[in-house]
């Protein structure tokens, strides 16, 4: 019996461990502004030169948050990479920004064919989420339309991406 309950204690702290890592919150009431407020970022891509975010202005940008550690957002890239590929030439851009190291994000992002930009934010201080994956979703007037916190369904995002090209 006190084996059951330790087992049941062990699981319970696992799943509550996953919960909070996984699932991203925003840390406060002032979301849309902060995530607005990446539109005016800086950061380097994965060679270390600075990229302004706004060079992807009148676009429709997705900016996805992600570290190549994190399991729901290996998952979810491949169906970034496809509506990259069906969409870019209508005006759809995506960029990733890693919360990881430069080194770790370009491995990660080489190995599975990543057709999009990807930034780096090593230190999470950009937007400064509680977990990770975090997509959120601009027009091209650089308005933010959608945020999804957790890994993002492909079919769910291209239901939102198709109507604003």
């Amino acid at each position: 019996m006190m084996k059951t309950l330790g087992n049941l204690f062990v699981i319970a702290a696992i799943v509550l461990l996953l919960v909070f890592v996984y699932y991203p919150k925003p840390r406060d009431a002032g979301e849309k502004s902060r995530v607005e407020a990446v539109l005016k970022a800086s950061l380097p891509d994965l060679e270390g030169h600075a990229q302004a975010i706004s060079q992807w202005q009148g676009k429709v940008l997705v900016v996805n948050f992600w570290a190549s550690w994190c399991p729901p957002c290996r998952m979810e890239m491949p169906g970034f990479i496809d509506l990259q590929e069906r969409y870019g030439k209508s005006g759809l851009v995506f960029v990733g920004i890693a919360v990881d190291s430069p080194d770790k994000a370009g491995e990660f992002s080489h190995k599975i064919g990543v057709n999009y930009p990807i930034l780096v934010d090593q230190g999470s201080s950009l937007l400064n989420l509680s977990g990770l994956p975090y997509t959120a979703v601009f027009d091209r007037k650089g308005e933010l339309v959608a945020s999804h916190a957790g890994a993002w369904p492909e079919s769910e995002l291209d239901d939102i991406v198709s109507k604003l090209l």
